[in-house]
């Protein structure tokens, strides 16, 4: 009896199948900018903004470009170039032909004061809300 089962079984079961059909897989990009649907452009700008951790706050969201004015920009560079030169005089009072064993040099509420300690030189800078102390070796 079970053997007649077992044959019959069989038989239905290659009576029920058929051919079996497959379709040829094809990718589709999701992104754009490498062939994807231009609709899927601005639910992926949500995700990479949604993601982002790095935002920067000086910038404009809508042009993507610095929110300075050119008198802003134009006040920082300068800025920028008196520090350095105030750096070049430090540098020269540290290591130069007359060095000196300390001095204070202050600039826009910033004080930067240095003395050498033995092979040291110790350096404090000041600007009116935090303190930072730098030891660098005497010699250059």
């Amino acid at each position: 009896m079970a053997q007649i089962f077992m044959t019959s079984f069989g038989l239905f079961a290659l009576l029920c199948a058929g051919a079996a059909q497959a379709g040829s897989l094809v990718y589709t990009p999701v992104n754009p900018s490498f062939g994807g649907s231009p609709l899927n452009g601005n639910w992926m700008m949500q995700q990479a903004d949604a993601q982002n951790q790095y935002k920067d706050s000086g910038r404009s969201a809508a042009s993507g470009v610095s929110a300075l004015t050119p008198g802003q920009m134009f006040a920082n560079q300068l800025t920028s170039q008196l520090y350095a030169s105030l750096a070049n005089q430090i540098t020269q009072s540290l290591f130069g032909a007359n060095a000196q064993t300390s001095g204070t040099y202050t600039l826009a509420g910033t004080t930067i004061s240095f003395v050498r300690v033995g092979a040291e030189i110790q350096i404090t800078i000041n600007d009116g809300s935090t303190i930072t102390n730098v030891t660098i070796p005497a010699t250059p």
